[in-house]
């Protein structure tokens, strides 16, 4: 039980900002070279700048072979928070997920047309995801639950091979403190602000896109293998950017630029508070925030600081 409501949290957390990745169907050896970045202030202070996917496969473990040795070498690792942490303490995770309940004595049925519920209830079935619980939940909920079901079901990547947790695990056996840049109870709260409009038409976008998936999803998880930054953030560009043609998708489009773009800006806000410890830290939070124009990367460029791209492959 307690795997299975983790990995459901995990899921609902992470891999909402990029919709994360996909197996392939068949490995092939390719080359990584992971995109790191190095930041220095006018004092000499630097930072590392890394850019996670939040699931993976075996390949993600030569990204952390890659980035070890400077993560060695830093006194701090940040990530957006601590997820390793936060699996182990349930009753944490148990007080997130209450803001998710229906406490009008509705269930999701009252809130959802029938042949879409019949839908994404047959797709969390099939992923194992529907305890009898889960008919209690909102939109947000489900259609987080949603995403996740069709990752599960039509990929082949997995959160045990996040990098998120690949270099959390790494941190806690190299004795380097772990810094959180957001919270949990963040990003649950912003999950749970999308209008109910915006959590249908995801869903119904997501169990119209299954088919598309897997192809999709590993184009994605190649191309940060391999550190075609180009390739990668116009991927990222691609996969925000919608057409508004109606009330729904321009929510959604709100809810997008609050979820990246807002975040960018805070989240450059604490990589400069970092630096200001004087403490080298590895900065690793989602890729599409280190992306385009609004990205981390971007923004701390343009507040001064030296931003140059290294190369960690030997």
């Amino acid at each position: 039980m307690k795997k299975s409501i983790v990995w459901v949290l995990i899921c609902l957390l992470l891999l909402f900002v990029l919709g994360c990745g996909a197996k392939q169907e068949e490995q092939k050896e390719e080359p990584v070279s992971p995109l790191l970045w190095k930041v220095t202030d006018g004092d000499g202070h630097t930072m590392y700048l890394f850019g996670t996917i939040h699931v993976g496969d075996e390949r993600s473990n030569a990204v952390l072979e890659k980035l070890s040795p400077v993560l060695e070498s830093c006194d701090a690792l940040a990530v957006e928070f601590d997820v390793v942490a936060y699996e182990n303490d349930l009753a944490a995770a148990a007080q997130d997920m209450l803001r998710f309940m229906l406490t009008d004595g509705t269930t999701i049925e009252d809130h959802m047309p029938a042949e879409l519920y019949e839908r994404a209830y047959t797709l969390l079935d099939e992923a194992g995801l529907y305890p009898g619980m889960m008919k209690y939940y909102n939109l947000q909920m489900w259609a987080q639950l949603v995403e996740t079901a069709a990752i599960t079901t039509h990929s082949d990547l997995d959160a045990e091979h996040a990098m998120d947790s690949l270099l959390i695990n790494c941190a806690y056996e190299k004795k380097i403190p772990v810094w959180d840049v957001e919270s949990a109870s963040y990003q649950m709260e912003l999950l749970n602000s999308l209008s109910d409009e915006a959590c249908l038409l995801q869903i119904q976008t997501t169990l119209d896109s299954l088919g598309a998936y897997r192809v999709s999803l590993n184009i994605m998880y190649r191309l940060w293998l391999s550190g075609d930054r180009d390739a990668f953030w116009k991927l990222v560009a691609a996969e925000t950017d919608g057409t508004i043609d109606d009330p729904a998708a321009a929510d959604m489009a709100d809810f997008n630029a609050v979820l990246i773009d807002e975040r960018n800006l805070a989240m450059a806000e604490k990589a400069k508070e970092f630096m200001e410890t004087g403490k080298t830290v590895f900065f690793a939070v989602g890729a599409a925030h280190m992306a385009n124009e609004t990205g981390i990367v971007a923004l701390l460029t343009a507040a001064g600081y030296t931003v140059e791209e290294i190369n960690v492959t030997p």
